[in-house]
């Protein structure tokens, strides 16, 4: 988990809580300081350090969340890595339930989940966020859009550092992270059940697009051209759909993720 000073303490606190009751406790939970944070989330930090098995990487200045991911997965000592943002809530059951199936089928490198999102209260669900379960059908559709939600996912360490784990994209370092291993021969998949609990306000649908959101988005898909993962009618399919979406005014953009892409 990496977090920083925008990051809402109650949030936090939230995130800790959804840990502290899992039905399999994480052995240690990787915590990345990106840069100065304020005393509200420091008091948090600190309380959760005597409660959880907390430790805290702490980087000098914010360096992104593609350098942190990278930085906290090499500290991370057991094999099996779960991922959470700092403003989302896991169900219960999640690392149980991700263990178990990755327990029972070595082939798979990455297993994720659906999300329900929600704006207030976590018992107000919006709208879901589902995807295929099927290793086969994820490869094709990673070939359009992200086959997992990133906070979901439960991977294998050694097979992400295998391809270079997380690169320093600004935006959509899993889905680069994704193709990557795909392209590599590694399979993924997810649990067809909610999971993980996302706040999903306006703000969440701003940071998708922009400008320097689509010349990201573009440098992506540049390199899946590059590597194989996709081919040149791919790329332009791709950047001609997803392009569009990034210009889209927010209510448009946030019309679009909810009502056609899922």
């Amino acid at each position: 988990m990496s977090f920083y000073h925008k990051d809402n303490p109650i949030f936090l606190n939230e995130a800790f809580e959804s840990l502290k009751n899992q039905t399999l406790p994480a052995s240690e939970i990787i915590l990345i300081q990106d840069g100065k944070i304020t005393s509200e989330l420091e008091e948090v930090v600190t309380f959760w350090e005597q409660e959880l098995p907390i430790k805290r990487i702490i980087n000098t200045e914010n360096l992104g969340l593609g350098y942190s991911l990278k930085l906290g997965l090499k500290s991370c000592s057991e094999a099996l890595v779960a991922r959470m943002d700092a403003d989302d809530i896991s169900h219960p059951k999640r690392f149980e339930l991700q263990f178990q199936y990755l327990q029972s089928n070595p082939q798979i490198s990455v297993v994720g989940s659906w999300i329900a999102e929600f704006s207030a209260e976590v018992d107000n669900i919006n709208t879901y966020r589902t995807l295929p379960s099927d290793p086969e059908d994820l490869f094709k559709f990673a070939k359009k859009r992200c086959p997992l939600n990133h906070p979901t996912v439960m991977y294998r360490k050694d097979d992400i550092l295998f391809v270079g784990s997380y690169d320093n994209f600004r935006f959509q370092q899993d889905y680069h992270l994704w193709g990557r291993l795909l392209n590599s021969g590694f399979k993924i998949a997810n649990i067809p059940t909610v999971l993980l609990f996302m706040r999903a306000d306006n703000e969440l649908f701003g940071r998708r697009g922009g400008v320097e959101y689509f010349k990201n988005e573009v440098e992506v898909q540049k390199d899946f051209l590059r590597i194989g993962f996709i081919s040149q009618i791919e790329f332009f399919r791709n950047y001609f759909i997803r392009g569009s979406v990034r210009v889209l005014p927010n209510f448009l953009r946030k019309y679009f993720y909810q009502f056609i892409l899922r």
